[in-house]
């Protein structure tokens, strides 16, 4: 045998060899291999299967959880009525004032799809992988605005704030009198709010 017929036969033992470990290893890590997760799902199946058969869940004729939902969709959704919106200082009983507010939503709240689906090739070899990225919002930027509410009063000034608050569909009652915050009562403050309703008009 020649020499270079004896090196092509060592690299080719060499890279089979190397394929047999790395075969190995990935068998090895691969769910597959893994017999204790294996036999701890089929425990908690039959687990889970048993008590179906003595516990079953319970058929209802009706559903106070959607009864809530439907009911705080129609609310929240009708144009004619409006929220009050105390909003408190953290660790303070009285609040600071409120607000009359047509709908509480949050100001990550976007029209569009916050993720868009993409196909990724530059890293699999054997082919393509579906996967998810962050759309940008409407305004072009990416990211989350915080955790702050917004909403519109009945005269459509705009509120925005993080602070801790409760909501009702009546005035409640405290301790001291609340004072209603965001009322238009001076010729600036009119001139203002038509400024930004013509905006939002646009």
């Amino acid at each position: 045998m020649t020499k270079r017929k004896t090196f092509l036969t060592l690299m080719a033992i060499g890279v089979l060899l190397l394929f047999t470990a790395a075969w190995g290893v990935g068998c090895a890590a691969s769910p597959e291999g893994n017999k204790t997760a294996k036999q701890e799902q089929i425990e908690t199946e039959k687990n889970q299967t048993h008590l179906n058969q003595v516990q079953p869940p319970p058929k209802l004729d009706w559903s106070l959880e959607r009864d809530n939902l439907i009911k705080r969709f129609k609310l929240q959704n009708d144009r004619a009525l409006s929220f009050y919106m105390y909003v408190f200082i953290e660790g303070v009983a009285q609040p600071v004032g409120y607000y009359q507010i047509n709908k509480v939503s949050s100001v990550d709240s976007q029209l569009t799809n916050p993720s868009q689906l993409i196909q990724d090739c530059s890293y699999n070899v054997q082919g393509c992988v579906d996967g998810v990225v962050e759309s940008p919002a409407e305004d072009g930027s990416y990211g989350t605005n915080g955790t702050g509410v917004f909403g519109f009063t009945p005269e459509d000034v705009y509120i925005e704030h993080n602070m801790h608050y409760l909501v009702s569909t009546i005035p409640l009652t405290f301790a001291q009198p609340v004072v209603r915050l965001a009322v238009v009562d001076t010729d600036e403050a009119r001139k203002m709010l038509e400024a930004s309703k013509a905006v939002m008009k646009k």
